[in-house]
């Protein structure tokens, strides 16, 4: 199919541009790439996969030529489309970087470059990234669900697409490549203090680092204690969850939000139920609570403090009323205690968390409430940080979602 100008522009366009868009096949804008590798025994090679959901390319472990077998491979294209044809479907699509050069790929990841600079790789990458590009690539990907939905690749190359110019194309993907880059770079900022926030806990629980008074004298040692000599322990109960809706009276919490919704610390409850009060177990400030049960012993130590009172806490809930500042105690439970209550988690394919069983734990804390609080805080400062770095990443990701609705056809 020839390529076709038609009076169709996308709702947001740079001020420069106002040539009409072209209807065309894939094939008219971009050509599949092929360099055979003729494999050596002996020699080392290293393959390229392709993730679904546009995660991008990653790197296989080297290997001896051998090792391939019959197996067709060709030498990676740098600045090209590349997919994945077996999760095509799940855009499983990516753009080869000079990263990737004298590394190799099997036949199942062709790769695409401009034909005749009508085409911009990374602009047909972030294409196949929108809803409707998505949709393109299952139209060409007949059969069943999973590894039978094989993107045809010349089904791929009769996909019939709008887009802009060359230049148009370049000035798009430049733009969102910004945008990307700026998600990015919040994203390292964010595991780096995610990774500080682990170093921190370390330090501050084993003592190798110590807060001290305000006069600057040290704190006393620390103590150790057990919990169930320090701590009454309750379950939660009351709220299912059909119970749970948007306009409720009382705010409340479920088991399965300490897993996804929570962590550390409760500032926000996300749910609300109008189940009647009797029939429900409130909050009291200071209360930690921990799932009862769950899937995996380690996530048993998912506990959370509840900064304020009044809170509904559903069943499968253990709560904590203890001595200790709770989000301290919050902060130990899914840190340095996270392997001991494992230990303490009974059964297989359920796991349960007694509240005989968290008497039983043993650690220490430090003697001075005043240290306890000062711990809990500089975590607590920490991790306000990151949630707002982690509010500008969804930000960005909103704008480019956005963007991406606005400059495509």
């Amino acid at each position: 199919m020839s390529g076709k100008a038609v009076p169709t522009a996308p709702a947001l366009r740079f001020p420069r541009f106002s040539d009409d868009w072209v209807r065309a096949t894939i094939d008219w804008f971009l050509r599949k790439s092929s360099k055979p590798v003729d494999v050596k025994p002996g020699q080392v090679y290293q393959e390229i996969g392709v993730r679904s959901h546009g995660k991008g390319i990653f790197h296989k472990i080297a290997g001896q030529g051998e090792a391939l077998g019959n197996k067709r491979v060709f030498w990676v294209v740098p600045n090209a489309l590349v997919l994945n044809i077996v999760f095509a479907w799940e855009q499983a699509v990516a753009l080869t970087s000079e990263h990737e050069a004298g590394f190799i790929a099997s036949h199942r990841f062709p790769m695409f470059v401009a034909r005749e600079n009508r085409a911009d790789p990374r602009f047909a990458r972030d294409f196949f990234l929108r809803p409707r590009g998505k949709w393109l690539l299952e139209l060409a990907s007949p059969g069943g669900a999973g590894r039978n939905k094989t993107l045809g690749q010349s089904n791929f190359a009769e996909l019939p697409v709008v887009w802009p110019s060359q230049p148009e194309q370049s000035r798009i993907a430049d733009f969102l490549g910004a945008v990307d880059e700026r998600i990015n770079l919040l994203q390292r900022r964010e595991d780096a203090l995610a990774r500080y926030k682990t170093g921190l806990i370390q330090r501050l629980f084993d003592r190798s680092l110590r807060f001290t008074r305000a006069d600057g004298t040290d704190f006393l040692d620390w103590r150790e204690v057990r919990l169930g000599d320090v701590a009454t322990f309750a379950k939660g109960r009351g709220v299912s969850k059909d119970d749970v809706i948007k306009d409720g009276k009382t705010p409340c919490i479920r088991y399965g939000e300490l897993y996804t919704t929570y962590s550390e610390r409760v500032d926000h409850v996300v749910s609300k139920t109008n189940v009647l009060p009797k029939g429900l177990l409130l909050s009291k400030k200071g209360d930690v609570v921990m799932p009862a049960s769950g899937e995996m012993p380690l996530d048993m130590a998912s506990a959370s403090y509840v900064a304020h009172p009044g809170v509904a806490l559903g069943g499968d809930i253990n709560i904590i009323r203890s001595n200790i500042n709770g989000l301290f105690l919050a902060y130990m439970l899914r840190g340095p205690l996270r392997r001991s209550v494992a230990r303490l988690a009974q059964g297989n394919s359920v796991v349960h968390l007694y509240s005989s069983h968290l008497a039983k734990l043993k650690f220490c804390v430090p003697a001075d409430a005043d240290e306890q609080y000062k711990i809990a805080a500089s975590l607590c400062a920490l991790d306000d940080k990151r949630a707002a770095v982690a509010a500008q990443i969804k930000q960005m990701q909103r704008f480019k979602k956005g963007l991406l609705q606005k400059m495509f056809v």
